[in-house]
């Protein structure tokens, strides 16, 4: 077992001179090794098994699929629209404001772009192969060499049984890990004196890649600088210098504007802080959740504040508490499979724990927390599967490789799509090669028919978190030049958890009913087509105050679309909470049929009567609601939208 970690004692020149016959060159070439090898004992670094070990156990737990199109709804849609976005040169500044950046690529690889998929596997490989191989040399001199390796190969596949992709979860998992690893000076010093440039240049390519990524990993490197006296000055300066220089110079190798660098983190964050409002899920049969949660949190909690350092330790536990609360808000805003994301994390530092304190009982919470994360996961630990992981990794690698391949994957794709679309033809000859969008979902339509894409600002409806986003949406849809002169719109009323079509987002929605007309229909699609703004000025009818679940009569109006615009009341108690963690969910019905709405568009005007407008009535059900009412008090506003 020594030889995967150890390499053999360096050869010197003092030891073996020249053979008789020897060239002079091939002495050179030896002392050349020779110095390199005493460099590797001098710096401590991974011997050639321990890279090997960690590179197989990469490869063997692979979760980072290159993402192919093949479903026509969800996260695979919000991959292709953010490809096609960088592919026509939209800013991810100016233009595009969404949940990732403009190194997406990292994460959520798209076939569309080989180079893309061969950066993105690339530099996962290299990250976690380095992570590992630093985990393994921190642990084995607590444990030895084979329970180190029992450790690392556990993080590798608790981080491998994740939802969509390992890179938004192992990513702040190792950084934890290994930032308190260097806070108590257990790194070789390979990895010690990399960590903060490294981790600067890491924190920046995630912010860049899927921001709030980055949010959790910067607390944690910085409280990890900021530990140790005699060098907090210097490694806070090549964290901070690395980080920011790191972040522009990626975002201008990404293609991005210099100056609009700002304009993205500006944007980043309110996508970020609209989240909770209009994202948050929770299922009726994961409340056990939150209990496994809080215990095995509380037990590391406890771990992390023994910690004993030679300096200070509050910035270390400020660091692991924002970015525990960043986690944890990810993993249980949206309470479904994303959970497992949290979980991954406890266990990661779980595992640390255990083998700083060498503590069987810490072994068993980190137990606990892989197990919830299986179940959270969905299909338990049998879901584990090297085969799959290696055939993933194959399946990217030859996609990279052959051009072919990647041409036959597409076309598969394609083929798949066509069925579960099935556009009619007339739609198609009608569109021509016009700029064409579909809602709600579905954005490979274009894709998959060779039509002109159009992309609006959020990529997908229901990404308008905040009033900020969907006004950006209404402005690009309101603009003659730049949007669509086609919509492809399902013919459904709900969207995402029970949202209203037509106010997902109210304003962007009213803005293309003002603007498009129906052509044509089927019983699953809609074809709207642009025109002239047939809108004018928005009047007044009504105001009124009504009390959680009251009823009150939406008034009419001769011509126009009627919009109400709610204000929903909550407490100081209640704002704080939806801050902290979420809101509960907020419901406006018309005659008694439910939708939900976002916190964050309860200012916006909701369309609730338009019977003489044919393209708001969907599946079959004119847009004319007789009375409305609200799940929390307030007020209601009602309005009538003119035409001109």
């Amino acid at each position: 077992m020594k030889d995967l970690v150890k390499d053999p004692a360096p050869v010197t020149g003092q030891d073996v001179g020249p053979a008789g016959g020897e060239a002079a060159g091939d002495t050179g070439s030896r002392k050349l090794g020779d110095r390199f090898r005493a460099w590797r004992l001098v710096v401590e670094a991974p011997s050639r098994a321990t890279l090997l070990i960690s590179g197989l156990l990469t490869i063997l737990t692979w979760q980072l699929p290159a993402f192919s199109p093949i479903e026509p709804k969800g996260d695979y849609d919000y991959g292709l629209l953010i490809a096609m976005a960088r592919h026509f040169g939209l800013s991810f500044g100016d233009r595009i404001a969404t949940t990732y950046g403009p190194l997406y690529f990292l994460a959520i690889p798209s076939t569309t772009v080989r180079a893309e998929v061969a950066v993105g596997f690339l530099f996962w490989f290299v990250f976690t192969t380095g992570c590992l191989a630093a985990c393994f040399q921190a642990f084995q001199g607590r444990i030895g060499t084979r329970w180190a390796w029992v450790a690392c190969g556990a993080l590798a596949v608790s981080f491998s049984i994740v939802p969509l992709t390992g890179v938004i979860t192992a990513t702040p998992g190792f950084v934890a890990v290994l930032a308190v690893c260097h806070a108590l000076g257990l790194l070789p010093k390979w990895a010690e004196r990399a960590f903060p440039v490294v981790m600067g240049l890491v924190t920046a390519a995630m912010l860049l890649t899927k921001f709030s990524v980055g949010l959790m990993c910067g607390p944690i490197v910085l409280g990890a600088v900021l530990v140790r006296p005699g060098r907090r000055l210097r490694e806070f300066a090549e964290f901070a210098v690395s980080g920011v220089v790191g972040l522009v110079l990626l975002w201008i190798v990404a293609g991005q504007p210099p100056t609009q660098v700002v304009q993205y983190v500006v944007r980043a964050l309110s996508v970020g802080s609209g989240h909770a409002q209009s994202m948050g899920l929770e299922p009726t049969n994961s409340a056990w959740e939150y209990l496994v949660a809080a215990a095995v949190t509380i037990v590391l909690a406890v771990g992390v504040a023994r910690i004993k350092v030679d300096g200070w330790r509050w910035p270390l536990w400020l660091g692991l508490l924002a970015a525990g609360w960043l986690l944890f808000k990810q993993g249980f805003v949206r309470h479904d499979s994303h959970s497992a994301q949290y979980f991954a994390v406890l266990f990661a530092l779980g595992v640390l724990f255990a083998v700083l304190q060498r503590s069987a009982v810490l072994a068993m919470v980190a137990a606990v927390s892989l197990l919830a994360q299986a179940a959270s996961f969905g299909g338990g630990l049998w879901t584990i599967d090297p085969v799959h992981s290696l055939h993933t990794f194959a399946d990217g690698a030859t996609i990279v490789a052959s051009g072919s391949h990647r041409d036959a994957v597409q076309e598969d794709a394609r083929a798949e799509l066509r069925k579960r679309t099935d556009i009619p033809q007339r739609f198609l000859t009608r569109i021509g090669t016009q700029p064409v969008r579909s809602e709600p979902f579905d954005q490979a339509i274009a894709w998959t028919y060779g039509l002109t894409p159009a992309i609006p600002p959020t990529l997908l409806n229901y990404g308008a978190y905040t009033e900020l986003l969907d006004k950006m949406n209404e402005s690009w849809i309101a603009d003659d030049v730049n949007a669509p002169r086609f919509v492809i719109r399902e013919n459904t009323r709900i969207t995402l958890d029970g949202r209203f079509a037509l106010w997902d987002p109210p304003r962007t929605e009213l803005a293309e009913t003002c603007r498009y007309t129906l052509v044509d229909s089927t019983d699953r699609w809609q074809l709207l087509e642009r025109g002239p703004n047939r809108c004018g000025a928005e009047r007044e009818l009504s105001s009124t105050h009504l009390a959680a679940g009251q009823s009150v009569p939406v008034p009419t109006a001769a011509d126009g679309v009627v919009v109400a615009r709610v204000y929903p009341e909550q407490s100081l108690a209640e704002r704080a909470w939806g801050f902290l963690f979420k809101p509960d969910d907020l419901n406006v019905s018309l005659d008694g049929e439910a939708f939900r709405l976002p916190w964050t568009h309860s200012d916006a005007p909701l369309m609730v009567s338009a019977p003489q407008e044919p393209s708001v009535k969907l599946a079959g059900r004119p847009l004319q609601a007789g009375n409305l009412s609200m799940s929390a008090p307030g007020r209601v506003v009602f309005s009538v939208v003119g035409r001109k």
